[in-house]
């Protein structure tokens, strides 16, 4: 399973295994060249901030990161969950319907196109074409979907809806409107019979295919619960640490990467960032004071991820750290040269390097394993550090 890439922990304030921040395919890393590599061990020499490792704690009062305790929740995998993957994927399995005959049915994928007007003026996000809709997904306001079930490929449909009172928009709260609807193609989904089964997976019956996406759930579950515990466990390290300076030349460089996406973002929405502000309700004082919560955030990461480095004797360039890179380009699939050239340099340098040090405090972590049933209750299954003896004692 490709992971989704969340480059640039420190830039975004936020963890480096949370997925999120998806990136373009790019070739897998074990096509790279030797001049790439040579590149890609390049990245991995400088420092986080601008600050020497040995100035590090006149700035930061590291706290404890060692022998943290964390809980981790893994949730379990119900029969409910089993049933919305295979709907999902036989969602994706749809066909077109040819006969013209053929009325749309509830658990359809209609592919429409559709107009919303109020009082005879289409409005903002109203419209679309070759939409595609699954009938009985509740994706839209109550009666759309429901008024389309009947309806035959190449027909049109007026619907008199009404928005909800709390739609949330101030124009469509409790509107009444009418969406004009062409239903362009109808597709089918497939029932999961053994015979889809064997066309279509690995596995050769029915009940075997659900135990594989049973499977495939399980270890989705543990990924996402082994993600969470590397957020908490650096969050908790963060937050126990304490600032006595803010470099002076970092804090401003985080002030301008602030001020400079802002920027970057009202270009892409093609207004000025004085336009853009008025449209969000917001003054220059409160951007200016969230840019300096931003940049705070952001050099105190770095204060505390330079100072373990410092006290563990980490370095960019170190074996360790070189195999921290390497199993990042495989789970990214994207060599270091690749992300530096989407996400810049020092992204790829953070990255890797945080990366390491969150694997180490949580493997120097007393780490509580919680299952979350599908009843809602929680308890503790066992520790980390229990799991691995008891599975050696079963090896034995």
């Amino acid at each position: 399973m490709k992971r989704k890439l969340c480059i640039a922990l420190l830039s975004l304030c936020v963890a480096v295994t949370a997925a999120g921040c998806g990136g373009k395919e790019k070739s897998s890393p074990s096509t790279s060249s030797e001049s790439e590599n040579k590149e890609s061990a390049a990245l991995l020499e400088g420092k986080i901030l601008e600050i020497s490792d040995k100035e590090i704690k006149d700035y930061i009062k590291l706290g404890e990161y060692k022998g943290i305790t964390v809980d981790k929740t893994v949730q379990d995998v119900t029969e409910d969950d089993i049933d919305m993957q295979i709907e999902s994927v036989l969602s994706m399995s749809a066909e077109e319907v040819e006969d013209a005959e053929t009325e749309v049915a509830d658990g359809d994928v209609v592919v429409i196109d559709f107009v919303g007007k109020k009082d005879g003026k289409a409005f903002d996000g109203g419209s679309s074409e070759d939409y595609e809709l699954t009938i009985g997904s509740g994706q839209f306001i109550d009666g759309f979907e429901e008024g389309l079930l009947g309806a035959k490929k190449g027909e049109t449909r007026d619907l008199n809806l009404t928005f909800p009172e709390e739609y949330g928009n101030e124009e469509l709260n409790g509107a009444d409107v009418v969406f004009t609807v062409s239903v362009n193609a109808i597709k089918r989904v497939p029932k999961l019979t053994k015979e889809w089964v064997k066309n279509n997976t690995d596995s050769k019956t029915v009940e075997e295919y659900r135990e594989s996406v049973k499977k495939e759930l399980q270890e989705s579950n543990q990924e996402t619960a082994d993600s969470s515990v590397k957020n908490m466990a650096w969050n908790q390290v963060v937050e126990g640490s304490e600032v006595k300076e803010y470099p002076d030349e970092d804090l401003k460089a985080a002030i301008q990467e602030y001020n400079d996406s802002l920027s970057s973002y009202a270009d892409q929405m093609g207004q000025s960032v004085e336009d853009f502000l008025k449209s969000q309700n917001m003054t220059q004082e409160q951007i200016d004071e969230e840019a300096q919560q931003y940049a705070e955030n952001k050099i105190k990461q770095g204060l505390v991820l330079q100072a373990i480095m410092y006290e563990e004797g980490f370095d960019l360039s170190d074996e360790e750290m070189k195999k921290t890179a390497d199993q990042m380009e495989k789970d990214y699939e994207m060599t270091l040269d690749e992300m530096a050239e989407q996400f810049g340099e020092d992204a790829v340098r953070e990255n890797v390097a945080i990366s390491r040090v969150m694997d180490f405090i949580v493997e120097n972590a007393e780490i509580n394993t919680i299952a979350n049933s599908s009843d809602g209750k929680e308890g503790i299954l066992i520790d980390e550090e229990d799991a691995e003896d008891e599975e050696k004692t079963e090896e034995d």
